[in-house]
């Protein structure tokens, strides 16, 4: 009876070890695993910090004038070359008295405008 409680007893602590010794490794490779995880966020973190850095500088109004001044003839838009959503509609659909809703918003009655004029040419 001693000897079948010893090697039990035995087997069991085996056992365990065993049990232990897995869990160990298992704890081990999650760390190593979160660790790497962590570093890979931070460099993703860097890397959008860079981008975000790059984006303000290629999209900072100063800059982009410049560009727009030594490659471009583009100036600000003449008080005469603006008109009213009521003449672009006319202008559009060649009707003057097309009815236009006032009550509208511009681009609705720019779009209708549009489609206006579509209808008209492919008449």
């Amino acid at each position: 009876m001693f000897r079948i409680t010893t090697i039990f007893l035995c087997v069991l602590l085996a056992a365990a070890a065993i049990g232990r010794y897995r869990a160990e490794q298992s704890v081990q490779k999650t760390r190593m695993e979160l660790e790497r995880l962590e570093t890979t966020r931070l460099e993703e973190r860097r890397q959008i910090q860079l981008l975000r850095a790059e984006v303000a500088y290629l999209e900072n109004p100063e800059r982009l004038a410049k560009i727009a001044r030594a490659k471009t003839e583009l100036r600000p838009s003449e008080p005469v070359q603006i008109i009213s959503v009521q003449q672009f509609a006319v202008a559009m659909t060649g009707e003057n008295g097309a009815q236009i809703d006032n009550n509208a918003a511009p681009s609705e009655i720019i779009t209708n405008a549009i489609a206006m004029a579509q209808l008209s040419a492919a008449d």
